[in-house]
């Protein structure tokens, strides 16, 4: 049992860092302290959805419809390429404007459909977490749901450690070139993830 919660909080906390789109939003949020341990508790929650579901075999379910694994392969490279531009957009600006918008907080709508897009509308998180998870977590046999708990709680180490560190140092990074860098980077990091999305 504890080699099979190891095995899932390793792999589980391997992945969820690679799970780029996902950290950069709440990197974001967590400095500008807006709703943070809500998505939070929404990304940890959608990992203990799809890794569990992975466990239970929906995995082979998804593989036999690659028309919806399609749709939203491109739904995701539309959105993630559309949040780079406005990143890009954004970093151009003069200092007091980058602040100003780096300060504007998004309404609570917005910031939920695109916590939710970065997420499900990233096919990466399926092949991650439903397919790849769900897999390995199957090995285990009789043990696959301690498996499944030490991948949870990799996700709740991971995305709670990254916004309480990050809210930490937020008032070190309330500098015009911070932000302007920042969003280029973010641009980057979306930009890149929509490309390899794209090659899928």
């Amino acid at each position: 049992m504890l080699a099979a919660a190891t095995s899932g909080f390793v792999m589980g906390g391997t992945l969820i860092i690679a799970v780029s789109a996902q950290n950069s939003f709440l990197i974001e949020q967590s400095m500008k302290r807006q709703w943070t341990t809500l998505f939070v508790l929404l990304f940890i929650l959608s990992d203990a959805i799809s890794i569990s579901l992975g466990a239970m075999g929906f995995g082979l379910l998804l593989q036999e419809y690659p028309m919806l694994v399609s749709i939203t392969k491109w739904a995701g490279v539309a959105f993630l390429l559309w949040i780079a531009f406005n990143k890009i957009k954004s970093s151009l600006a003069n200092d007091a404007l980058v602040l100003e918008m780096a300060k504007k907080q998004l309404s609570f709508k917005k910031a939920l459909l695109i916590a939710l897009a970065v997420t499900w509308l990233n096919p990466h998180f399926y092949l991650d977490t439903l397919l790849l998870m769900g897999n390995l977590a199957s090995q285990w046999q009789e043990n696959k749901w301690w498996f499944v708990g030490g991948a949870i709680g990799a996700s709740v180490v991971w995305f709670v450690g990254l916004s309480t560190l990050t809210a930490r140092f937020a008032h070190h990074m309330q500098r015009p070139n911070f932000w302007r860098w920042f969003n280029r980077l973010n641009a980057a990091v979306l930009g890149m993830v929509s490309i390899q999305l794209a090659s899928l």
